[in-house]
């Protein structure tokens, strides 16, 4: 394919819907049966392309895709409804993506930039920026403190911002390498998946302090991270091809179950209990939450730089 018309497709699955961005190749190739929990649906093509992406995130109050475009420097910003790109958004190599939305703000972690990217949500256009110290990777927005967290690709900390000042307020000291954040909004709890010590910290956003570290053997190279605030279960995804289900509230080991390797980001559905991992290796593993843990529905073929995904709560 020519590089100067060069496009992305952004591939839908329905059956328990999950979406996903992929490379150069259309979805259109995949043969799935009819047994396979995700059936892939037409896909979105993202014109003038230059690269790969990262976390994706949906906004389900305004119906739209939000996707960390890496490779173009770009946040953007999809209508789920008509399946069309609405804009663009020229940010800086864009990682992560959270959401205020009482605040009307959408905050764009950029890496090689070293900085937070700030958005309005109506207008989507850019309305600041917050300088960081270091690369920036996943980002999360804490409603009930209004702060930013963001953790330091390769580094040892998350910074914590205040969204009404865009000053850092403080840094929460962490092994090397943080990927994943996810967040409990019953207990008020962070939880950061962190590399190097293959464990997962559990943050105090009032205090901004780590409370507790635990262990997420057999589980390595952690990345995606989910929660089921329902039950107090934490899922952990390991780039090794093991998922590991923690208690939320103190960190014991409920199950492991095999997964796809290079497992990146995960995404969790809790009005049907599903759980979908996704890999560089071209596979999403569909999971279900039971009583005792996890078991594996089955492994969706998709493309090889299908490494995130999102879930649309509203369409499953």
């Amino acid at each position: 394919m020519d590089f100067n018309i060069r496009q992305l497709s952004l591939g839908f699955y329905a059956k328990r819907i999950a979406c996903c961005l992929f490379g150069v190749l259309s979805l259109s190739a995949l043969v799935l049966n009819a047994a396979d929990p995700l059936v892939a649906q037409k896909p979105i093509l993202v014109p003038n392309t230059k690269g790969n992406f990262d976390f994706l995130h949906v906004d389900e109050f305004r119906n739209r895709l939000l996707a960390a475009h890496t490779g173009n420097g770009s946040l953007d910003v999809f209508d789920l409804d008509a399946g069309k790109l609405i804009k663009s958004i020229p940010t800086g190599k864009a990682q992560g993506v959270a959401v205020d939305h009482n605040g009307g703000r959408y905050y764009v972690s950029v890496s090689t930039e070293q900085k937070v990217v700030v958005i309005d949500i109506n207008s989507l256009e850019k309305v600041s920026e917050i300088k960081l110290p270091g690369d920036a990777d996943d980002i999360f927005f804490n409603p009930k403190n209004r702060c930013v967290y963001v953790d330091f690709d390769h580094g040892t900390n998350i910074w914590v911002i205040d969204a009404n000042s865009e000053k850092i307020i403080a840094s929460v000291p962490i092994a090397e390498t943080p990927e994943v954040m996810a967040y409990d909004p019953i207990n008020n709890r962070l939880f950061q998946n962190v590399v190097a010590d293959n464990s997962v910290y559990v943050v105090d956003p009032v205090a901004n302090t780590v409370v507790s570290k635990w262990p997420l053997a057999p589980a390595s190279g952690p990345h995606g991270l989910e929660i089921d605030s329902n039950t107090q279960r934490l899922f952990a995804a390991g780039n090794n091809g093991k998922l590991v289900v923690l208690d939320a509230k103190d960190g014991t080991r409920i199950a492991s179950v095999d997964i796809a390797k290079g497992t990146d980001q995960i995404a969790f559905d809790p009005a049907n209990l599903r759980l979908y991992c996704a890999s560089a290796g071209g596979v999403i593993s569909v999971l279900e939450e039971t009583p005792v843990g996890a078991t594996l529905l089955g492994n969706v073929k998709t493309v090889g730089t299908g490494k995130t995904l999102a879930v649309d709560p509203r369409t499953h």
